[in-house]
């Protein structure tokens, strides 16, 4: 079997957040292979654990990546700060030829794919392109990780995340997909009686109303916060308010477009002009509104650059979803894009983040008591049909069927991108529609 038919039966997908399919993925040629565990995002040390406890798996990941894209070079990219991880990683490569570890600098966002291939590389993905599009594949380290386990026939079951916050013992969870994060946060031991969870880091995450939400194989972590956290209350802001303060506050400094992650790569993306349309009504070029397709909604527009706490990020993202729904498609240049000279000395420190975000207790205690590590039991788990890239999966299994954990439980739809699905405990099949199957051990 080649390996994309492994990875096909394994399930395996992209596990940094956006659930591609990596068996599509390692069909084509590639230069160079790129091992991510920059880590960006504040909070999350998922990927730090599995590079200083599985760094074997990760880097035979990359191996297998290599021989099967034609790959000559490989990077394992990682922090400059973390010492423990550098120490474990350099072992397990002491004898791979071309295979380097590249370190960064804690800025965010560092961990951004475009980012991440531009300092390696030199070369700067175009506009509204991809890392293939200049001969690169970029991996997350625990996809790596679990390319390493298909080759021995172990499918995807268990989800490496963060919980952290307002919680006891912040810890890594090694958690059944299909989890409830109640379970989660109870393991963990929340610290106030009221709070608001969100899924994935604190700058692009997304805030989660029903606890019983299940764990899926793109869950990066769970930060629990009080309902009155200046995090929690900002994501909660209605568009019409975001709109309207918009209008009443823009000074139109461009100080969001100066510290621009994709404006200082060369991106033609001047989230300041679209502020300006939004705010005043003047006409500008359409390219400049279509422009918000290149936004990465990093947020570091609204922590961090704006003075006066908007949110373009925002505004971008909601003239995409509607762009979209309309059935716009946006035309890119295909020009080579010039590095801003600028660039090099507007990288933003994580701690000054971590500060804005009042974030810097939560690390504090990590750091006093160090991050604990604790597996999920779950003795019911809910498996989303879609939790990745492409067309829901397809149940292949019938409610009062029992299945053993990683047992085939969906299959990809004839002709579509999508993921296989198995089963994460040992049951019974009790329940399952359109969007999930609900196994009982």
């Amino acid at each position: 079997m080649t390996l994309g038919e492994i990875l096909r039966d394994m399930g395996v997908v992209g596990a940094g957040g956006g659930g591609f399919p990596t068996h599509v993925k390692v069909k084509n040629k590639y230069e160079v292979v790129i091992g991510n565990g920059a880590e960006c995002e504040p909070l999350l040390y998922s990927d730090k654990y599995i590079m200083e406890n599985e760094s074997e798996e990760i880097v035979r990941g990359l191996e297998l990546v290599m021989q099967s894209t034609g790959a000559k070079k490989g990077f394992i990219a990682l922090k400059r700060k973390n010492l423990a991880t550098d120490s474990r990683m350099k072992k397990s490569i002491a004898e791979k030829k071309n295979i380097s570890l590249f370190f960064l600098n804690d800025y965010y966002p560092v961990g951004d794919e475009f980012l991440l291939v531009q300092e390696i590389t030199g070369k700067v993905i175009p506009e509204g392109g991809i890392p293939p599009d200049i001969g690169c594949l970029v991996n997350n380290v625990e996809t790596l990780r679990n390319i390493s386990r298909a080759e021995k026939g172990i499918a995807v079951t268990r989800r490496t995340l963060t919980c952290g916050g307002e919680v006891k013992r912040p810890s890594i969870v090694v958690a059944q997909i299909g989890t409830p994060f109640r379970e989660i946060i109870d393991l963990c031991k929340p610290t106030v009686e009221e709070f608001v969870v969100m899924v994935g880091g604190p700058m692009m995450g997304k805030v989660v109303s029903d606890l019983d939400t299940p764990v899926t194989k793109t869950t990066t972590g769970i930060l629990v916060l009080s309902k009155d956290h200046p995090l929690i209350l900002k994501k909660a802001m209605k568009i019409e308010y975001i709109i309207k303060q918009s209008k009443a506050a823009c000074c139109q400094c461009s100080y969001c477009t100066e510290l621009c992650p994709r404006y200082l790569l060369g991106h033609e993306l001047y989230p300041h002009k679209i502020m300006r349309q939004i705010s005043y009504g003047l006409d500008v070029p359409h390219e400049v509104i279509q422009n918000a397709f290149l936004c990465s909604e990093c947020g570091l527009c609204e922590v961090f650059a704006c003075p006066m706490e908007l949110s373009p990020r925002i505004i971008n993202q909601k003239i995409k979803e509607n762009l979209i729904s309309a059935g716009y498609q946006p035309e890119f240049s295909t020009g080579i894009e010039k590095l801003r000279e600028t660039q090099k000395d507007r990288k933003i420190p994580s701690s000054r983040i971590k500060n804005r975000l009042r974030l810097d207790k939560y690390e504090e205690v990590i750091r006093s008591s160090s991050l604990g590590v604790v597996e999920t039991n779950s003795s019911q788990v809910e498996i989303l049909l879609k939790q990745h890239a492409g067309a829901p999966s397809d149940p292949v299994v019938k409610i009062g069927e029992w299945v053993n954990e990683g047992d085939l439980i969906a299959e990809i739809p004839p002709g579509k991108l999508g993921a296989r699905l198995h089963a994460s405990i040992k049951g019974k099949v009790i329940y399952l529609d359109e969007q999930r199957i609900i196994i009982q051990r």
